[in-house]
């Protein structure tokens, strides 16, 4: 129910009215108590009057009992007088003379007081005289005074009084309306802007043009309602803001929820309770917790009696599981192994509010069992010969440096048995890489038969193994190596209808006998190798120091002289062989191939299959690859019209960790686009060394120039190191192009790796492209570029470089 509303002008009227109708009411009351006191006062004189009238008329005749004269004194006194009755008495109260009274009435009784009287309305007032003459007293006069013209005196004045202040009020009221009116004409403005205000409408400007308080009220008014506007749009602007916060907030709240989910890792937030407050999927998915199973606002203590899977060691794991020491820190990485055989890793980080107060837990798991398998792959692979599965160079020389300073510590003896197989190149070279594989996965598998377990044996690369045995004699060390080249001589190997027969020469050294490094007991042992050689190979030889004048070492020392000298006086030379795109025939890249000015006959190049493995086993191939890296950026930055050159990587060149950081500074100082070098890496060397192929491959990349991965196909695992080496280009080993048409084999493998390069999505170039069937055939195959003598030929001065110089 809506309460009554009155308006400021009824209320001031209605106010007023009831202060004057207050005042006039005393007005009036107090008029008639006067009026009635006055009235009051007349009468007691009047009878004051009477009596002593009555006295002086009556005494005598009482006196004298004249009884006739009494009478008509008493009917004339009553004439006109405002007297009711008169009975007068003698001494003993007999009736001697009456008006106005019928005999034998009783008389009235007397009345006290007039006022009395007056006041409760008796009409006539009964009253005594004693008549006296000089004090003694000869009858009483009683007698009835008519009151009834004060009541009526009374009366008329104070309907008068009333009248009067009524059309006093009524005068008041119209005044005070208008005067009402007149001083609040603005308050009606004033509340209808106000209720424009209240409304929404805020474009209001009051023009009061008045010194009261009302006018002085405008201005503050309009600048209120200017304030008010501006306030409301600040604040329509914030709940836009907000709205626009909130949408942003609940799209990241769905973002984040949308991540979450799709983590492996198993996320699960518990707040200072020690309550669940959230899991994601993954959480569920590790531990096997059946999705009908809710574990929000449960106990954490609770969630492991949900999972189906259990620890592997609960005694051990359950201290660890959702544990931690102090719950103000991160906790330890802690690996939790399940019954079936998984590997979990648990991680808890405390969560805070924004004034760092702690609110829960964040438990992070993550299923590493794949990853553990990986990296122990990874592992294997790194310090692994991929084709052989013995150990590499890189585990070769960690584990050589480490057989040497036990043996200094402990004061024994080092042997080193370093062993090729004899005229491996002709059998490579004639019966393909597959047999060359063949052989050394059947004398890996032989000599792996022999050595024992504290006798390590790896291959080095190509043909070349070596055993390292620690704490051994010197009768012990020969005997090994003499059952090693009896071993390799009894291997039967047949390959396409040939019986191939196989052999080997094997050089020791020992340490601290022939040599005081690592790198001496290599070159002894490589030397005494060659000492066998001499002798007829098919046998071993300790390492002599007096034989290695002979005219093999000569020779072998002779090149190491030469590649250091061509070094020096820069005696090496570039000849460059076009890359075609296959479909269309345009050139892609140039290869960047090395070759060595004969200084006694410089008409004379000498082809690196000369030089090159010299080169390796010295070390001066880094040398090499560097003089051909700068060589070929220099070509680049001569003109941006040369197109983009692919050069050869040895290696080697792995255990140089400063190579690519090298072509970084050259492409930089020569301002040279990454992009433009391409660098080739063959596959053996890559997966034979993978952890230092991986990181190198991976530093390139970071500088922005192509990786080819060169001979891909040489290995029996090449697409399982696909996904662990990260390269741009495939380019497949000339064995299967140079006969492609002919071998259905290699058709089906050329295919094969065609269709992985581009679900990989890596560029494919088939080399030893030879003449026009075979091409054709790579395009059918969807082979993307191709190099071969059937499109160009190697040479200095290659009709591409010579368009760019125009």
């Amino acid at each position: 129910m809506k309460k009554a509303f009155l308006s400021l002008r009824a209320k001031l009227v209605l106010i007023t009215v009831i202060i004057e109708v207050l005042m006039l009411a005393l007005l009036v009351s107090n008029n008639n108590r006067l009026t009635q006191d006055s009235l009051m006062e007349q009468a007691q004189l009047r009878l004051r009057e009477y009596g002593l009238l009555f006295n002086t008329a009556l005494a005598p005749s009482l006196v004298a009992k004249d009884y006739s004269t009494l009478q008509e004194i008493l009917g004339e006194s009553r004439k006109n007088n405002g007297i009711a009755y008169l009975i007068l008495t003698d001494t003993t109260g007999r009736v001697i003379a009456a008006d106005g009274w019928s005999p034998g009435e009783a008389l009235p009784k007397l009345d006290r007081d007039l006022a009395v009287s007056v006041r409760e309305a008796h009409q006539i007032f009964d009253t005594e005289l004693p008549i006296h003459i000089a004090g003694q007293t000869y009858g009483t006069l009683r007698y009835g005074i008519d009151t009834r013209f004060m009541q009526e005196a009374q009366s008329r004045l104070l309907q008068q009084s009333l009248l009067i202040a009524g059309v006093a009020l009524l005068l008041s009221v119209v005044l005070l309306t208008a005067a009402g009116l007149w001083l609040t004409r603005h308050l009606g403005r004033l509340s209808a802007a106000s209720r424009a205000v209240a409304e929404g409408n805020f474009d209001i400007s009051l023009q009061i043009d008045s010194r009261d308080e009302i006018g002085q009220l405008t201005q503050p008014f309009n600048t209120m309602a200017r304030a008010v506007s501006a306030r409301i749009s600040e604040l329509e602007t914030s709940q836009e803001m907000q709205r626009r916060y909130l949408n942003q907030a609940q799209e990241e709240h769905a973002r984040l929820i949308s991540l979450l989910s799709a983590m492996n890792f198993g996320v699960l937030f518990v707040n200072q309770d020690e309550t669940v407050m959230y899991y994601n999927p993954a959480f569920v998915r590790i531990w096997m917790i059946p999705e009908r199973n809710d574990l929000i606002g449960r106990p954490v203590a609770e969630v492991l009696r949900h999972s189906a899977n259990m620890l592997a060691q609960p005694d051990h794991f359950s201290k660890h599981f959702l544990q931690v020491v102090t719950a103000r820190e991160v906790s330890d990485t802690f690996e939790i192994g399940l019954a079936d055989g998984r590997t979990v890793t648990q991680m808890s980080y405390p969560v805070h509010d924004p004034k760092n107060r702690f609110i829960g837990r964040l438990w992070v798991y993550e299923d590493i069992t794949r990853e553990r398998q990986t990296a122990e792959q990874l592992i294997y692979l790194a310090e692994r010969d991929s084709l052989t599965g013995l150990y590499n160079r890189h585990r070769f020389q960690d584990e050589l440096a480490r057989a040497l300073s036990e043996a200094e510590r402990r004061d024994f003896q080092v042997a080193l048995l370093f062993f090729d197989l004899d005229e491996f190149k002709y059998v490579n070279d004639t019966f393909g890489h597959r047999a060359g594989d063949a052989m050394l996965i059947r004398v890996a598998g032989e000599v792996g038969t022999i050595v024992r377990n504290n006798e390590l044996l790896s291959r080095l690369g190509g043909d070349e193994f070596a055993v390292l045995v620690s704490d051994v004699d010197i009768a012990q060390a020969e005997a090994l190596a003499e059952r090693i080249v009896r071993a390799i001589a009894h291997i039967p190997l047949r390959f396409d209808g040939h019986n191939l027969r196989l052999t080997t020469s094997l050089g020791i050294a020992f340490y601290p006998a022939h040599a005081s490094t690592a790198e001496e007991l290599i070159a002894h042992a490589d030397s005494a190798m060659y000492q066998a050689k001499q002798a007829g190979k098919n046998t071993w030889r300790t390492y002599r120091p007096e034989l290695d004048d002979s005219l093999t070492m000569v020779r072998h020392l002779s090149w190491n002289e030469r590649i250091s000298r061509a070094l020096e006086q820069d005696p090496l030379l570039l000849h460059f062989q076009g890359v075609y795109h296959a479909q269309t025939g345009k050139l892609a890249h140039l290869e960047a191939l090395v070759r060595m000015i004969d200084t006694e006959n410089p008409d004379q190049l000498i082809m690196p299959g000369h030089f090159i493995s010299h080169a390796e086993k010295s070390g001066k191939i880094r040398d090499i690859d560097r003089w051909v890296i700068g060589a070929t950026i220099a070509m680049l930055a001569s003109s941006t019209k040369v197109p983009p050159i692919a050069v050869n990587i040895s290696g080697r060149s792995f255990d140089d960790p400063t190579l690519p950081q090298y072509i970084s500074e050259q492409l930089t100082r020569r301002g040279v686009a990454p992009q433009r070098l391409l660098v080739e890496l063959t596959e053996t060397s890559a997966v034979t060394d993978l952890h230092d192929a991986q990181r190198f491959i991976e530093s390139l990349r970071q500088t922005g120039c192509p990786v080819c991965l060169d001979d891909f196909g040489t290995g029996f695992s090449s697409f399982a190191y696909l996904k662990h080496l990260n390269a741009d280009i495939l380019k497949i080993d000339g064995l299967f192009i140079r006969n492609l048409t002919n071998d259905h084999d290699n058709q089906v493998f050329v295919k094969a790796i065609v269709d992985v390069a581009r679900g990989m999505k890596k560029t494919t170039v088939a080399e030893f492209v030879e003449n026009e069937d075979i091409l054709e055939m790579l395009r059918r195959f969807g082979v993307d570029l191709v190099q071969g003598y059937h499109l160009d030929m190697p040479r200095a001065d290659h009709p591409a470089l010579s368009a760019a110089g125009e």
